[in-house]
């Protein structure tokens, strides 16, 4: 008895989160339809009751629906009569419009754009015919075929078979496959599997299909094998491709249609991305030379970018690279670089390149398994120096100087640019380029140092330093060798004064 008035009570309070999360977004999606659709709420909830699918569509794309139909030459009250309209994709709404009239349906009604996919499928030529919805004066097959505008002259029969018996769908098929094979050279086989691949070209306007062939030829000059290559390309938005290359122009220095010979997937990324995550890379100061390496950076969201960007500020490991000419690399392929840093750090590799974080599988697995722990070439540590000293000295410089030290490859990156940054306040970048190998050395070893110069409080053996020198005397860069010989007194030059306390000496 008791457990039955618990059970009652329970089921009268409780309300499931997803029940009032529900609710919430019906009142939202009311919202909208009365604001787009001009009607009052009960007029509202009587289209979402008759068509439950409009609750999860947001303002924008109600928005753009309804945008499109004015576009098309309807009007509000279609979507009243009609909502499921709603339901279907602007762009999908505005190419199925455009095919049906290449077809010869002169007056299409908003009953078209529904029943779309039996009128192309489902009913030959012929019954169209008949039913008088295309007109029997209408040559079909060459309507369609005048939508193409580079059909060689001595070209005689376009589609073998009796035309009337053919659904719109197939006619329209025939009619691309053939433009393909003799503008591409593209075989049967080439074409199916393409077809698999992207089954949305089968719904594109053949206008469309040809104004994007006449670009990609024309204008930016890619040849057969690319465009065969990437055959997303053929369903892609032609006045999209026109406001990139109108709009971009170039990209760190470069012409846009030469970066998209190399990068075809920049042409179906819509233009104002295209722009924004231009203008996050310049707010990001990242320079011409990153972008030029890494095109592939267009490819990903905005928000995306700018999130990663912004997480690279607090991992030093990452920060170390912002201004390395491969930097975007590490932005782009961030995941695995991420998970590389976790998983080297946890098998103490600290010695870490961009190369390491961002390159290949094989590579990355020849160090992981490789004993030490070791820069590699070290190019990444000269180049991280010679940004450091503001570039004033180059790689081959810095390198001559540093590799004096027989440990040079052994300093993680990110250690270097500390002591860098500690330095820098009291030491010019002269200073620190001409005894550059301190920067290799631990910054808790080099303040002891530093702060017994100051003091004079030296002690053991190093008390002779203040019956002999005077201190005041040297210059910056005098003082910074001096550090160094210190660091290095007690190891007899070996090089092992680089090692931390709790480091075995090598």
């Amino acid at each position: 008895m008791i457990l039955r008035i618990l059970v009652c009570r329970t089921s009268r309070s409780w309300r499931p989160a997803n029940v009032r999360s529900v609710s919430c977004d019906r009142k939202i999606t009311l919202k909208h339809l009365c604001k787009y659709l001009n009607v009052n709420e009960s007029k509202a909830e009587y289209l979402l009751l008759k068509n439950p699918s409009l609750k999860n569509l947001d303002s924008l794309r109600i928005e753009n629906v309804i945008d499109v139909l004015y576009r098309l030459g309807f009007h509000r009250e279609v979507l009243l009569k009609q909502p499921a309209l709603c339901s279907i994709l602007p762009v999908t709404l505005n190419f199925r419009y455009k095919v049906l009239q290449e077809c010869g349906i002169d007056n299409v009604s908003s009953s078209h754009l529904l029943s779309y996919l039996t009128t192309m499928k489902q009913k030959t030529i012929g019954e169209l015919k008949d039913s008088k919805l295309i007109p029997s004066i209408v040559n079909v097959e060459n309507r369609l075929a005048s939508y193409m505008t580079q059909w060689p002259t001595s070209l005689t029969t376009l589609v073998h078979g009796d035309v009337n018996k053919m659904t719109l769908s197939e006619l329209r098929l025939k009619i691309i496959q053939r433009y393909l094979e003799l503008i591409l050279d593209i075989s049967p086989n080439e074409f199916e599997r393409g077809l698999q691949t992207y089954p949305t070209i089968k719904h594109r306007p053949l206008q469309t299909i040809n104004k994007t062939l006449n670009i990609l030829q024309g204008q930016i000059v890619m040849n057969n094998e690319k465009i065969k290559s990437n055959f997303y390309l053929l369903h892609m938005d032609p006045e999209n491709l026109e406001n990139i290359l109108y709009n971009l122009r170039s990209i760190a220095g470069i012409d846009i249609k030469e970066i998209i010979r190399r990068y075809p997937k920049l042409a179906i990324r819509n233009c104002s991305t295209l722009v924004e995550i231009k203008t996050i890379l310049e707010q990001y100061g990242i320079g011409d030379e990153a972008q030029k390496r890494c095109f592939e950076i267009y490819t990903l969201s905005p928000s995306t970018i700018k999130e990663r960007l912004e997480k690279t500020k607090n991992i030093p490991e990452f920060n170390t690279f912002y201004n390395h000419p491969r930097f975007l690399k590490m932005i782009h392929y961030n995941t695995k670089a991420s998970k590389r840093l976790i998983d080297l750090y946890n098998t103490n590799k600290k010695c870490l390149s961009l190369n390491i974080l961002s390159g290949s599988s094989t590579h990355y697995k020849v160090y992981e398994r490789a004993q030490g722990d070791r820069l590699g070439k070290g190019k990444d540590l000269l180049f991280c120096i010679s940004q450091s000293l503001g570039n004033l000295y180059s790689t081959n410089d810095i390198g001559r100087i540093i590799k004096r030290h027989p440990f040079w490859q052994y300093i993680p990156l990110v250690h270097v640019k500390y002591v860098h940054k500690q330095l820098c306040s009291e030491f010019t970048a002269h200073d620190i380029y001409e005894n550059c190998t301190i920067l290799l050395y631990p910054w808790n070893k080099i303040r002891q140092v530093i702060n017994s110069l100051n003091t004079k409080s030296f002690t053991g053996s190093d008390t002779l330093f203040n019956d002999l020198l005077d201190i005041e005397m040297l210059n910056k860069s005098q003082k910074l060798s001096l550090i160094t010989y210190i660091l290095e007194k007690n190891h007899y030059f070996s090089g092992n004064g680089v090692w931390s306390e709790e480091k075995q000496t090598r």
